[in-house]
Formats: C-alpha cells, sequence, structure tokens
C-alpha cells in the first residue's frame, strides 16, 4: 500500500460524534518501524488510536495482508523525521488512554514551534488531516449524531476524524493556508476601509484564543499574516507618550505642555508574537520581542513580513497606516481585509 493512497471513510461506518472509541480493544501485538533509519517499537493499538484514519486504516488487522513497505529486518519503513514521528507516538499513546475522546480536545501539536510544517506534511501523509462535515452524512449517521451531541440544527458543523485534532495554536504565520484552520471559528472579516471597532474582541470574538489575520480580498484560501494569541496576552500596551513642559518661566499659566507625535512599543513575546496596543488608536502584532515606534502604526521594514498593524479611528492624522506584513498603508484599501477567529 502506497504511503499516498488515502483510506476513505465508508458510509457503513458509524459516526460517534460525541466520543470517539480508540482502540485499545485490538489485539496489542508489538509492530516494529524504521523511521528515516532509526528504529522504534510500539503496540499495534497506538498506531490505530485514531479510529478510521489512514494510519489506523494501515495497521488494522483488517489490513494485515496488505504490503507495507519493510526493511531488510522486518520493520515497516516510513521516511519520517524520527523526532516528528516520536513526538507523534507519544501523543497517540496519551489519547489511547483517554477513557473517552472528545474530538475538539485531540490536538496534535509539533515537537517545536519551527518544525509546524513539516510536521503537518507528515499528519496529511498519515491520514490524520481529514475533515468530515454533517452535509456528507447518510441519514442514519445523523440520527446517531442527534442522540449522542443533542444537536439542534443541520448548521452545526462536526468534525469527526483528525483533521479536527490539528489546528495552528500559536505564533505567527505567512501565507496560512485556510484549510488548516481546524477547530477555528470566524467571527470577524472586514476590509481595511472600515475602521476596526476593538469592541468585536469582547462581543462576537470571545473565545479563549485568537487568530488575528489579514488576507488580499481575492484571495480567501490564503491568509497572508496571522498571529494566534491568548485574550489576555493580546492587548499589551505601548508606553505613553513622552511629554515635556516648554518655558522658563516658574508660572503655571507660562508653560506649555508638550507630547511627542508617537508611541514607543515593547513587545514581550507570549508563544512566538508581539502583541501590542494604544487606546483609541493602534492594535497589532510583530514576531517575537521587538521594540519600535508607532504613529499611529508600525511602519519599520524588519521582519515586515510578520507585523501586522490596525488603526482603530478614521479621523485621526495617520502618518504611517494600516499594514498586513509588508503591504502597507491600507487604511482606505477595500482590496485588503481583516478576519478573526476563536476558539474556546
Amino acid at each position: 500500500m502506497s504511503l499516498m493512497d488515502g483510506a476513505m471513510l465508508s458510509k457503513n461506518t458509524t459516526h460517534r460524534g460525541k466520543g470517539l472509541k480508540n482502540a485499545g480493544s485490538l489485539s496489542d501485538d508489538i509492530i516494529e518501524l524504521n523511521i528515516g533509519g532509526q528504529k522504534m517499537t510500539t503496540l499495534r493499538s497506538t498506531l490505530t488510536a485514531i479510529p478510521n484514519c489512514k494510519l489506523a486504516f494501515m495497521f488494522s488487522k483488517e489490513n494485515a495482508k496488505n504490503m507495507l513497505p519493510v526493511d531488510r529486518e522486518g520493520a515497516v519503513f516510513f521516511d519520517y523525521n524520527p523526532i516528528y514521528f516520536n513526538h507523534l507516538l507519544d501523543q497517540l499513546r496519551l489519547i489511547k488512554r483517554m477513557p473517552k475522546v472528545y474530538g475538539y480536545q485531540l490536538r496534535f501539536s509539533p515537537p517545536f514551534l519551527s518544525a509546524y510544517v513539516n510536521f503537518t506534511h507528515m499528519l496529511t501523509d498519515l491520514g490524520l488531516t481529514r475533515k468530515f462535515d454533517i452535509q456528507s452524512f447518510t441519514s442514519e449517521d445523523f440520527r446517531l449524531l442527534l442522540e449522542e451531541e443533542n444537536l439542534m440544527n443541520r448548521n452545526f458543523r462536526v468534525f469527526l476524524l483528525a483533521d479536527h485534532f490539528l489546528s495552528p495554536m500559536e505564533g505567527t504565520h505567512a501565507n496560512l493556508s485556510v484549510n488548516s484552520l481546524n477547530g477555528w471559528q470566524e467571527c470577524y472579516r472586514s476590509t481595511y476601509d472600515v475602521p476596526f471597532n476593538i469592541s468585536v474582541l469582547t462581543e462576537s470574538c470571545n473565545g479563549s484564543r485568537l487568530l488575528v489575520a489579514c488576507r488580499p480580498v481575492h484571495n480567501k484560501q490564503i491568509l497572508t499574516l496571522a498571529g494566534i494569541g491568548y485574550r489576555e496576552d493580546i492587548l499589551h500596551s505601548c508606553l505613553p507618550k513622552r511629554c515635556k513642559t516648554n518655558g522658563k518661566s516658574r508660572k503655571l499659566t507660562g508653560r506649555q505642555f508638550m507630547c511627542s507625535s508617537y508611541h514607543q512599543c515593547i513587545t514581550q513575546a507570549k508563544r512566538g508574537v508581539g502583541w501590542y496596543h494604544v487606546d483609541n488608536q493602534t492594535w497589532g502584532f510583530v514576531r517575537g520581542s521587538l521594540s519600535f515606534v508607532i504613529n499611529p502604526c508600525d511602519s519599520s521594514n524588519l521582519d515586515s513580513d510578520y507585523r501586522l498593524c490596525w488603526t482603530l479611528q478614521s479621523d485621526m492624522k495617520k502618518t504611517s497606516t494600516d499594514r498586513c506584513g509588508s503591504a502597507k498603508n491600507l487604511h482606505k484599501s477595500n482590496q485588503w481585509e481583516r478576519v478573526i477567529y476563536y476558539i474556546y
């Protein structure tokens, strides 16, 4: 069986929306693996912990007669980074031990942030990134799902297999595919010529984590830039404007109070994202911990593909304006849009 051959879900399969039963009841024989030249040993129940996915199908008892690539010693061979695969096995072992597995609780995470892309490719190849939606179910599937989830209408989107288990959970991302946003729900969208109202963050976008993104309106499938943060991190305040008195008179009436036209922002990276905020002026993020000025937006060219800035007023004098990565001065553009997703 080729690794590129997808194991499609049979329509006769019984779907369980509330809990996914793990495969701990299968015969737990030992499986020898060769992952990129490194030998690993695990149990069949670990490799089949996510039911109905491609990886489980490959190592199911029913598929025992299908030939998988093996090395000279008979170990099943996968051409993956052994660090990534071993990290995946640890997560599968944890899932296997869960008494009841809920789809929305399962998140495959890479061993480190920079491994996200290659780790995701491996998950895709193993069939751990497929998504199913309720409109594709048979009437019997839907009846069973209603019984277990007590769903009230067909607008509820249900993810039963492992595509829902994978989603970007932290960091900044350039050119992020919308198809990878598994588990995230869109809560806001507007073009850049509409001033951003930050009250959205407490009204429609009220999850514990937010994915803040931007893109051209003609490309709905790719987010040019996205940053992910916990609610308590996303409104990190910039320093107040520097002000001084001008004039030598000791009398208060003879002095003028003068302030600079910019704010100094010093970000503190939270899971790879440096958020910043100025009341009634600006909200945005950069990658990592940086120091920069905004007036009212960030115009720096340093690491420009990973800088987002949205102004919060329409009538302010704008020296440097809204940006999406390296694309700047977008405050009057109806060809670029802001998008926010949330997750509980």
